[in-house]
């Protein structure tokens, strides 16, 4: 049956349908239907990873759903300049991992948790660059644009929620890493290049939303 992304109501239930409940991740194991862009060897190792979580924050405005998406600062030794949701590395003050998603939320973007309804979770991700991240879908109200830490975002956008659950927007790409070829997921939106572990997390939600 296909979704009509203008119904706020029953666009919001079919993904807490479909969504892991937000305690899936209430540790930093590595779980069933996790998704790496690791090598083979470094994977059958299991390496430790750095646990870090995000949010993947769902705004309904203008009639449609839409995902707030970020810009790296090129300042940022990690990822500089590359799309991603707002979040980051897991804290020792943290109570969980949805914890860390929404106080960088906060931090990044100036979103307050008063305004995050978390609906559930996706499966965790593992970079090439060492962390295990564990993704958090919220429904957020009353929030306009706004960057709250300029050493870490350059900008604030948002997408239609419809392109990014359509399994056709992406495409695979190959590129040697390390003398290694490794493949990764890519979809464009406007002047925007979403790719990475920002596009493996939301294809792995198209994915569980087309189910």
């Amino acid at each position: 049956m296909k979704i009509d992304f203008s119904q706020k109501e029953e666009v919001s239930e079919k993904i807490r349908s479909v969504v892991h409940p937000t305690h899936y991740h209430r540790n930093f194991a590595r779980k069933t239907d996790t998704t790496f862009d690791l090598s083979a060897k470094k994977n059958k190792k299991n390496v430790n990873l750095y646990p870090a979580s995000v949010l993947v924050p769902l705004q309904y405005e203008n009639c449609m759903w839409q995902v707030i998406l970020t810009r790296r600062s090129m300042n940022m030794k990690n990822h500089s300049g590359q799309i991603s949701f707002p979040g980051g590395k897991f804290e020792e003050e943290d109570k969980s991992l949805d914890t860390t998603a929404l106080r960088e939320a906060n931090e990044e973007i100036g979103l307050s948790a008063l305004n995050v309804c978390l609906l559930g979770a996706l499966p965790s991700h593992e970079t090439v660059t060492g962390f295990r991240i564990f993704p958090f879908i919220g429904i957020v109200t009353g929030y306009e644009n706004h960057i709250n830490s300029s050493a870490e975002v350059s900008e604030v956008f948002k997408v239609p929620l419809e392109l990014l659950l359509n399994k056709r927007s992406y495409s695979k790409h190959i590129v040697n890493w390390n003398n290694e070829k490794r493949s990764y997921l890519a979809v464009p939106y406007g002047p925007y290049y979403i790719w990475g572990a920002t596009a493996r997390i939301l294809y792995n939600f198209s994915e569980i939303f087309s189910r």
